[in-house]
């Protein structure tokens, strides 16, 4: 990479170039500093480099998890309906959702939502303070757009202020640092008794081939396994149709890690604490990379992570 810059000096200078020097540069004259930088100088210092495997190959590799036991428990304040009141009734949410069973409430909160924002990332990322008030004043000035994060982060709320247990999951690759992740919806469906995803950014959420509403945990045996996987109709980005292929390269890498808090209340964002869940061969390998806090969150136990 090649980096070029230009100093146009009415009179004699002295410049500090990178490096430390000093040097003197003549009157009208142009000057070309060219500084040669390596592609490699300006990547970011891995702790766990990046694999050249493919997505799904890669998941596959990493797909076991462990049977170890964890004494982890979640939490739920269930203090949401009481602060969101303002949102609820301004919008008439509580019509929106009379007579549905937790599955469609879940899905109409998110029809709702996603009739109203769209994913995008503007300036600054995210409002510091995670109340949906917060978000969505953000997201309004922002030309009604916010990040996975913030979509995530408000449905979650919403979910919760109808007593039903819902949080935000952050899913991440295999690589650390990363440039990219994904952030989705993870509810606990009793009508059901298992967990489902819905994922705000697509206004989406996804079947197996037998017709049943899957989670993540399942989607991520689909992605390793190849299986059917079926969306809903409304799906989609910026009202293009959902291309459901790119979405599973796009999740299979975004697959290897991932975090929740044990938490949650109105406001939070993994505020009181975290877990993250990782494959048994990664505990094994590449855990012992990363600092040793970030390690103190770790577990492989897939049952734990997801316990109600």
């Amino acid at each position: 990479m090649l980096y070029i810059t230009l100093f146009i000096l009415p009179e004699m200078h002295t410049v500090r170039i990178k490096g430390g020097q000093f040097v003197k540069l003549k009157q009208t004259l142009l000057f070309i500093i060219a500084a040669f930088i390596f592609t490699g100088c300006n990547q970011p210092q891995y702790i766990v480099e990046p694999k050249s495997s493919s997505k799904v190959e890669l998941l596959k590799e990493y797909s076991q998890y462990s049977t170890d036991n964890y004494n982890v428990e979640f939490e739920y304040k269930f203090d949401e309906r009481e602060n969101m009141l303002d949102i609820i009734k301004a919008n008439n949410l509580d019509k929106l959702v009379e007579g549905k069973s937790d599955v469609e409430t879940s899905i109409a909160l998110m029809n709702w939502l996603c009739e109203r924002y769209k994913h995008g990332n503007p300036p600054g990322g995210l409002a510091k303070t995670r109340t949906p008030q917060a978000l969505m004043e953000f997201a309004d000035n922002n030309d009604q757009t916010t990040n996975c994060r913030g979509l995530s982060l408000i449905l979650s709320q919403l979910i919760r202020a109808y007593n039903i247990k819902a949080f935000h999951i952050t899913c991440m690759p295999y690589e650390e640092p990363f440039d990219d992740c994904h952030v989705v919806v993870s509810v606990f469906c009793a009508s059901l008794n298992r967990w489902i995803m819905l994922d705000p950014t697509y206004n989406l959420y996804l079947k197996n081939k037998s017709n049943e509403i899957i989670g993540i945990k399942e989607l991520r045996d689909i992605l390793i396994k190849g299986e059917e996987l079926i969306a809903n109709d409304e799906a989609g980005y910026h009202n293009q149709k959902m291309n459901l292929s790119e979405y599973r390269e796009y999740m299979a890498k975004n697959l290897i890690r991932l975090e929740r808090g044990t938490v949650e209340r109105y406001g939070s964002d993994e505020d009181d604490g975290l877990v993250i869940l990782i494959p048994k061969k990664y505990s094994q390998n590449e855990a012992k990379n990363f600092e040793e806090q970030t390690q103190k969150c770790f577990m492989t136990s897939e049952h734990d992570f997801w316990k109600e």
